[in-house]
């Protein structure tokens, strides 16, 4: 009976001794971080900090910064059979080392503390800092256990939503997604680190434990040539005219006529970047680059520049304004307008006439037309450093019906970008040299050493000097109280610009409600220092809806400001003595304006 008993109780002897060894093996994973037996190391990546976005001011402004953060979990069980203290001194007690945390993360102590006693909570979150003497504290292990810390970095936009579609954003895992953050993602990103150290059964590294660490490297800055005093000019205005307007949504490119250097860009509706991932696909949209449109008469400068730079007309060459000319194949119309049998070149484009235009880019032929406006820089892009840039439509001349050779000469049937359409004005601002539009100046890596600077660089030459400065003559009437923008001009300055009210296409036709009212100038006329380029584009029937009254007005306010900013002498000093202010000169401007409309009737 005996021997029958032993056989009995042994294996059952045997089974008991091995669950409790598990059983105390487990227990001691779980509640001890420093089991030697088992092996807890782990190795990963550490990501670098991400570089910094300034503006044309450098290191004195920077747009977009990455900052480190650590985020801090209390973990009672860790504390468990955990010996912390100085040499010297007596063991800390749980309470001593809660005080020690909440002290350094500003923290409730007896919240802290109570966190702390409770066992049946592990990583109860605690703070998120950035505060690199907190974490030395917190990180010492004569101090403080029982944490779980994890490094990561938040990105700050510094200046909220200024300069959002340029800038761009992050997304969760700190990749760029928009804006010069996607496409110099590679650059801001720098190279990463390793980490070797310890974790507990959880899998969660115990800070003080790390066994080595490589220091990862810091990605690269990016300096734009973009100012942001005029970028603030240029945001305010454009919403102003928005809401003062009636608009959707508008545009606004601020150019260097003599470099290509982009002074401000915006878009709107806009951006928060860093919820970009909430925002509107339309808010995402950056119209200045991403976005095409028919330009309408803003085109028509292009059209007489080419003209007359192929020795076709001069300024002064009389075109007769009846539309049912049978020399010429469906004309487009001018409206309401009554004009005088003939009208000059150069009248034409400061009335905005689309007969006469019409009949310019007729007798020009396709081939020309569609050859000036390619050296001008449309149907290709611009190259400007910002991702998704549209090409536009600019179909080759031979596909070309016989409507679109008077169509496209007054910006119908083509679509441009807005980067595109300032690009060619400046080279009419710039003597004739189209320059590369660019918005990056340099990037400098972590050790402060220039791995890119861009050289300013010619993107061709469309028209002659001397053309150029034909047109700018010519263009001088716009903004005068003969012409389509007089809204725009400015006291003391010489503005020359050209205005466009584009009819948006419905269902397949023009519609004549909705519109897209552009103005685009350069100032001073004589000697060009800055290129301002305004979009308004509206989705409802509006009062003021033309390029002159609307847009110009806009890219008065922001000229005003950027020349004061920029403290660019008046070419017309006369004019501030003359009138007493702006608001007496704009006044004087409309008297003059209504004078004109009287003897034309």
């Amino acid at each position: 009976m005996r021997g029958e008993n032993w056989r009995f109780w042994l294996p059952v002897v045997l089974l008991l001794l091995f669950a409790g060894y598990s059983a105390q093996k487990l227990v001691r994973a779980h509640v001890d971080p420093d089991v030697a037996d088992l092996d807890y190391t782990f190795t990963r990546d550490l990501p670098g900090c991400r570089g910094s976005i300034y503006d044309s001011f450098g290191k004195s402004y920077p747009l977009v910064k990455s900052v480190p953060i650590w985020e801090y979990r209390m973990d009672p069980v860790a504390l468990t059979n955990r010996l912390v203290r100085r040499k010297g001194e007596e063991p800390r007690t749980r309470g001593q080392i809660a005080d020690t945390i909440a002290a350094a993360l500003g923290l409730d102590r007896v919240k802290v503390r109570k966190m702390a006693l409770d066992t049946s909570k592990r990583y109860q979150f605690l703070a998120i800092s950035s505060d690199p003497e907190a974490h030395e504290t917190l990180c010492d292990s004569h101090l403080v256990a029982g944490l779980r810390i994890e490094d990561t970095q938040v990105r700050q936009y510094l200046h909220g939503r200024l300069l959002s579609h340029v800038l761009g954003s992050v997304n969760a895992e700190n990749t760029g997604s928009a804006g010069i953050e996607l496409r110099y993602n590679r650059d801001l990103t720098g190279v990463p680190g390793k980490i070797r150290g310890m974790k507990d059964a959880h899998g969660h590294e115990i800070y003080d434990r790390r066994i080595e660490t490589i220091a990862p490297l810091p990605g690269a800055d990016i300096y734009l040539t973009v100012d942001h005093n005029i970028q603030y000019e240029v945001e305010s205005a454009l919403k102003w005219g928005m809401e003062e307007y009636g608009a959707a949504s508008g545009w606004c490119i601020v150019m260097n006529p003599a470099t290509g250097a982009i002074l401000a860009m915006a878009s709107r509706p806009d951006f928060d970047p860093i919820a970009f991932g909430r925002s509107s696909d339309a808010a995402k949209v950056n119209r200045a680059t991403n976005f095409t449109y028919e330009p309408g008469s803003v085109m028509k400068v292009i059209t007489v520049a080419g003209a007359i730079d192929m020795g076709l007309v001069s300024p002064g060459k009389k075109y007769s304004t009846n539309r049912n000319d049978e020399r010429y194949y469906k004309l487009p119309g001018d409206g309401s307008h009554v004009w005088e049998p003939t009208m000059t070149v150069g009248d034409a484009v400061v009335h905005s006439s689309n007969i006469v235009v019409g009949k310019i880019g007729s007798d020009m032929g396709p081939k020309n037309l569609w050859t000036y406006m390619t050296r001008f820089g449309f149907g290709a892009k611009t190259g400007i450093e910002l991702p998704g840039e549209e090409v536009g439509i600019l179909p080759p001349w031979q596909k070309w019906d016989k409507v679109k050779w008077s169509r496209a000469p007054i910006g119908q049937g083509v679509s441009v970008t807005a980067i595109q359409l300032c690009s060619a004005y400046q080279a009419i601002a710039n003597d004739g040299l189209r320059m590369k539009p660019y918005i990056v100046e340099k990037i400098v890596d972590h050790h402060g050493e220039e791995v890119y600077r861009h050289t300013p660089t010619p993107a061709g030459r469309p028209i002659k000097e001397t053309t150029a400065r034909e047109m700018r003559r010519i263009m001088l009437g716009v903004a005068s109280p003969a012409g389509t923008a007089r809204r725009a001009a400015i006291r003391g300055y010489s503005v020359a610009g050209k205005t466009g009210t584009a009819q948006k296409v419905v269902n397949g036709h023009y519609s004549d409600s909705l519109f897209r009212a552009t103005f685009c100038g350069m100032v001073p006329a004589a000697e060009p220092k800055l290129v301002i380029l305004v979009t308004l584009d509206f989705d409802e029937r509006r009062k003021f809806h033309q390029g002159g009254n609307s847009s110009g007005p806009v890219f008065k306010r922001i000229a005003i400001g950027a020349l004061r900013y920029l403290m660019i002498p008046p070419d017309k000093p006369e004019e501030l003595t003359e009138f007493d202010d702006d608001d007496e000169y704009d006044r004087i401007m409309e008297d003059r304006a209504q004078k004109i409309g009287n003897a034309a009737q």
